[in-house]
């Protein structure tokens, strides 16, 4: 890999530009923050100091990770605190070293880092069962690579039908925990009684009904990664018992009078904002922290209808039976991207099947199977949109397409200025003030 080290300690950094060409990395070095960012364009992971004169690690580590998207960083300090390392995780450090540190570790963790690479080259423009090539998708993806490079606990957040597990399970499939068990758990369709013994099982007798031991779902995950689906659902008197396990990494079993090791990567899903259940006292202020180290939101369909034409191809594609032909016609795309789709991807997902099964049925009863030519999906087999919601549709497209024209114009124009924002809004004939206020607006890093 191409590895960039930036340490101010001209001994070290030599001697480690030593360890890792010996172990058949190309190693560029840098005195300092400012050197390792003009050179950051052109590298698959940076190694960097805490502490340097003119630009320390973490504003280094936030800069790089923007101009380079997926940079794979780890962060190495001889000064460690735990606000720092949280701080280091949550802009996207696989790892934070304490020097001195055995130098097998870092090797450990570039090997890591290699395996995650070839992971991400081999998934090709999307995540797992996730596609898209929209901005908006592309930071998706970033974000999860970011996660998958980690053990720290993922929050994923979005609205009801957008794919959290999808990106859970892509978080999963590229990280060093692979090997391992996914466990999913919902924990809003669990009796509120029974969530103790879901998540961390029981033995036999521990209450009324419990005749024979039972693993929960912290034990059947062991070496993987378990997510706590619609963990906003989640009782008030259980979230306790949940951060006392992720945070002592052991589990107390109901009626055990012995404490289990925990071996698991915790991610958790919500289709609501966690911060305002804890504003309003029904979520713990302390495991919302302790789940949000790292965050994952997944966009409403509605701010990426680019995406829907790959979308359906995906869907069809795992609809359609091995070798047979498919495709949808223009009329049938046209009207799917004309509707609001509040119900996201498994909205959308669920009147793709209605609609194969009738467009199957209708090639069945023409000639008593699918023609040689294969399936195609017409306007005929989908539902029709509901009326006077048109003009809405139109309205909405309207606004939808300026968005994006803004969106794109705004990072082209940062890009070009290199991230200096009186220029871009210069370039872009508009005052500072408007720029920095869309910025907020789109969530621009």
């Amino acid at each position: 890999m191409k590895i960039l080290l930036a340490d101010d300690d001209e001994a070290l950094r030599s001697a480690l530009e030593e360890l890792l060409r010996r172990a058949g990395h190309v190693v560029v070095g840098a005195a300092n923050g400012t050197q390792a960012l003009a050179k950051v364009s052109d590298t698959d992971v940076l190694v960097t100091d805490l502490r340097m004169p003119d630009l320390d690690g973490i504003a280094l580590l936030r800069e790089a990770r923007s101009r380079r998207l997926g940079l794979e960083v780890i962060v190495m300090t001889g000064y460690g605190t735990i606000a720092s390392a949280v701080e280091a995780m949550r802009l996207g450090a696989r790892a934070y070293l304490t020097k001195p540190f055995d130098p097998d570790e870092l090797l450990l963790h570039l090997r890591e880092v290699d395996h995650t690479l070839a992971l991400r080259a081999a998934a090709g423009a999307g995540r797992g069962d996730l596609v898209g090539t929209s901005p908006v998708m592309r930071r998706v993806y970033g974000d999860i690579d970011v996660a998958a490079g980690s053990d720290a606990p993922v929050l994923i957040t979005g609205e009801t039908g957008t794919g959290k597990e999808l990106a859970a399970r892509a978080i999963h499939q590229l990280s060093r925990r692979a090997a391992g068990p996914f466990v999913a758990i919902n924990c809003g369709a669990i009796p509120q009684e029974l969530v103790e013994s879901e998540l961390f099982g029981h033995e036999a007798g521990a209450f009324t009904g419990a005749g024979q031991r039972k693993r929960g779902r912290f034990a059947m995950a062991r070496g993987g990664t378990l997510l706590l689906d619609e963990v906003n659902s989640l009782p008030l008197a259980m979230q306790p018992k949940l951060l006392r396990a992720i945070e002592a990494r052991e589990i107390w079993p109901l009626g055990s009078e012995h404490a289990e090791a925990s071996d698991v990567r915790i991610i958790a899903a919500s289709n609501t904002r966690l911060d305002e259940r804890v504003a309003a006292g029904q979520f713990r202020e302390d495991l919302y922290y302790r789940l949000h180290v790292l965050h994952v939101n997944l966009p409403p369909l509605r701010e990426h209808p680019e995406d829907i034409p790959q979308i359906v191809h995906a869907i069809l594609a795992r609809g359609v039976p091995s070798g047979v032909r498919h495709a949808i016609s223009a009329t049938a795309l046209a009207q799917l991207l004309a509707r609001g789709w509040q119900g996201n991807v498994r909205e959308l997902a669920n009147a793709l099947e209605r609609a194969l099964a009738r467009a199957t049925a209708a090639a069945q009863s023409m000639g008593g199977g699918v023609p040689a030519s294969g399936l195609t999906l017409g306007s005929e087999h989908l539902d029709a949109i509901p009326a006077g919601s048109a003009f809405l549709a139109y309205k909405q497209g309207r606004a939808r397409a300026a968005e994006d024209w803004s969106r794109i114009a705004i990072r082209s124009a940062l890009v070009r200025a290199r991230g200096n924002t009186s220029e871009a809004a210069r370039t872009l004939k508009m005052s500072r003030t408007a720029l920095l206020r869309l910025i907020n607006k789109y969530g621009m890093r």
